[in-house]
């Protein structure tokens, strides 16, 4: 249960200034780069000063995307329409301007945006090359691989049955490209329908050919951006990085008017408790989420990246909260080593017991190579058998859409989920030692490997992972003992611990440069040895098997480095007999 200090911030919470916040932010649209997101930056930054907290306003460069045009006509198809409704996403490439023609061709596809891993291998080029693919696939890993196999466009049909078309990206770059990652943005135009309009296509597939002619246009730029970092400072220099984007499509009411909302009350209460927190809590607003892949977050980790190495211990993600209908939070989203924090935290909040998945790539997840461990993006959400294949907004219909608006919120939703997100940044502030589990983010490495091993088939040898991983387990287990008994002094254990996370969060999460961004595709844990999965699917002596032994082999180097400075770390900050 709460305790008294912390049920007395709880009642501080003022749902009258968060309404007051969230009609003023939904009043206008916010895309990213235009003089709507500044003034809505220049609003939050401007509050937040006048209830006394330090705030910084970044300014730079994004490069940014924004979709003009797109349209769909049939040329030949047996029972279709002259013509099918669609949207273009940004960083989709422009046709030609009398569009662009083909036959389609349809590739079953997986419905989770954010974690089909398999589609990608069914896009045969003998099949797509110089066609139209059609698929409910909407990963960013499918189109590309559409493209890169012969496509000349992709059609994605939305795979829940809602009769709005939404906006999105298609850019799997993430944040501003770099001269190295600029040629993965698309070179073909790709397309939103709704799932009633795939359906008609492949049924007209059934009966014979299908050829449409398609257009789309977005103008891509770089564009003049505001960021504001508030900062409540606490009596170390470790802090927890509170955030939430604010540029939406359209009016964004619930993605993420009520984030913005919500963050702004947290600032407001926890700067007024200042004086009991360990940690600071940085709450930073970010730009260039919808039309730039997170670019706002992502220019923060670029320039921030060593303070966030050093001294950063968690990161909240504060997105689509309030959600009218959002009565249930299971499963909640947090790394591994949060889990059983956030678990318990709904059900000392709300009283449900839940289960915990781990963060999408995804989201403004943009720290995980200075190795912050995440807690939480969205919060609440609609019951199943409600939910929508969405990517926020509660999992309501009309995430990025037109209907995105006020009339979404549930006040009552709001207030609790305010609660939630509150008192996990206070208690992540508050404790001696961050409330996490080492152990349980080695146990999520530990199935991964098994799974690994069992996949590679022998074709690549994971023993020492296993080996090294079965010692961190023994550590972190010990070492967890130490933080519960409170035994150690706190900042030593809270050092290591900081430590050992980072190395952990990195292995877990990344698989290139620490100082640089992964692509924005679906990822399984551990991806640097995610390639023993293809491996075993090669000839042994193939040119390209022995080629991906050779990757495999280094990015084993680079997770048994990570494991075993976790393991010596953790090891340093015991007693000498707990590591025996």
């Amino acid at each position: 249960m709460p305790s008294d200090a912390e049920r007395e911030l709880l009642a501080a919470i003022r749902g009258d200034r968060m309404w007051r916040d969230l009609e003023f932010l939904c009043g206008f649209d916010r895309t990213s780069g235009t003089e709507g997101e500044r003034r809505a930056m220049t609003y939050i930054a401007e509050g937040l000063q006048a209830d006394g907290l330090a705030v910084t306003v970044h300014e730079f460069d994004a490069y940014l995307s924004y979709p003009l045009e797109g349209r769909v006509e049939v040329v030949a198809g047996d029972g279709l329409p002259p013509a099918i409704p669609a949207k273009t996403r940004a960083f989709s490439a422009d046709t030609p301007p009398e569009g662009l023609a083909g036959e389609v061709v349809y590739v079953p596809g997986g419905h989770d945006l954010f974690r089909d891993t398999d589609t990608h291998r069914r896009l045969d080029p003998a099949a797509i090359a110089g066609r139209i693919v059609l698929s409910e696939a909407g990963s960013r890993r499918n189109m590309q691989a559409a493209q890169e196999r012969g496509a000349i466009a992709y059609l994605h049909t939305w795979p829940s049955d809602e009769d709005a078309i939404h906006e999105g990206i298609v850019t799997p770059v993430w944040g501003a490209p770099t001269p190295e990652s600029a040629g993965a943005i698309p070179r073909i135009p790709i397309l939103s329908i709704t799932r009633g309009s795939g359906e008609a296509l492949r049924a007209a597939l059934g009966r014979g050919p299908v050829r449409l002619r398609l257009w789309s246009r977005a103008e891509t730029d770089w564009r003049r951006v505001t960021l504001p970092v508030a900062e409540v400072a606490g009596a170390t220099p470790e802090f927890v990085l509170f955030s939430g984007h604010v540029d939406s499509w359209y009016l964004g009411a619930t993605d993420n008017a009520t984030g913005n909302a919500v963050t702004m009350e947290a600032a407001r209460l926890l700067h007024r408790c200042r004086d009991r927190l360990r940690r600071g809590v940085r709450f930073a607003f970010w730009p260039g989420h919808s039309t730039g892949r997170y670019a706002g977050s992502t220019w923060y980790a670029d320039h921030h990246w060593q303070d966030l190495y050093e001294h950063c211990v968690l990161h909240i993600n504060c997105d689509s909260p309030g959600v009218v209908g959002a009565t249930e939070y299971d499963p909640v989203t947090a790394s591994a080593e949060a889990s059983g924090f956030a678990v318990a935290l709904i059900e000392e909040l709300t009283g449900q017991r839940v289960g915990w998945e781990r963060p999408v790539r995804a989201g403004d997840q943009s720290f995980w190579g200075a190795g912050v461990p995440s807690l939480l993006m969205g919060s609440s959400m609609r019951p199943k058998g409600q939910r929508a294949a969405v990517g926020g907004s509660g999992f309501g219909w009309w995430w990025h859409t037109e209907a995105d608006t006020i009339d979404k919120v549930d006040p009552a939703v709001l207030r609790r989920d305010t609660e939630i997100y509150l008192l996990a940044a206070y208690r992540f502030a508050a404790a001696p030692v961050p409330p996490l589990a080492v152990a349980a983010a080695v146990d999520e490495l530990r199935e991964t490997i098994a799974a690994l091993a069992s996949a590679a088939a022998g074709r690549f040898d994971l023993a020492p992972v296993d080996a090294a991983l079965a010692r961190l387990r023994r550590a972190a287990e010990a070492f967890d003992a130490e933080v519960a008994r409170q035994a150690a002094p706190a900042a030593a254990l809270a050092r290591a611990q900081r430590e050992a996370v980072r190395l952990l969060v990195q292995a877990a999460y990344t698989a290139g440069s620490p100082f640089d961004h992964d692509p924005a595709v679906p990822q399984r844990p551990l991806p640097a040895l995610q390639d023993a999965v293809e491996l075993a699917g090669l000839n042994p002596d193939a040119h390209a098997a022995r080629l991906l032994r050779v990757r495999l082999t280094r990015q084993r180097n680079r997770v048994l480095w990570g494991l075993d400075a976790a393991t010596r770390a953790l090891e340093a900050a015991l007693p000498a007999p707990a590591h025996r």
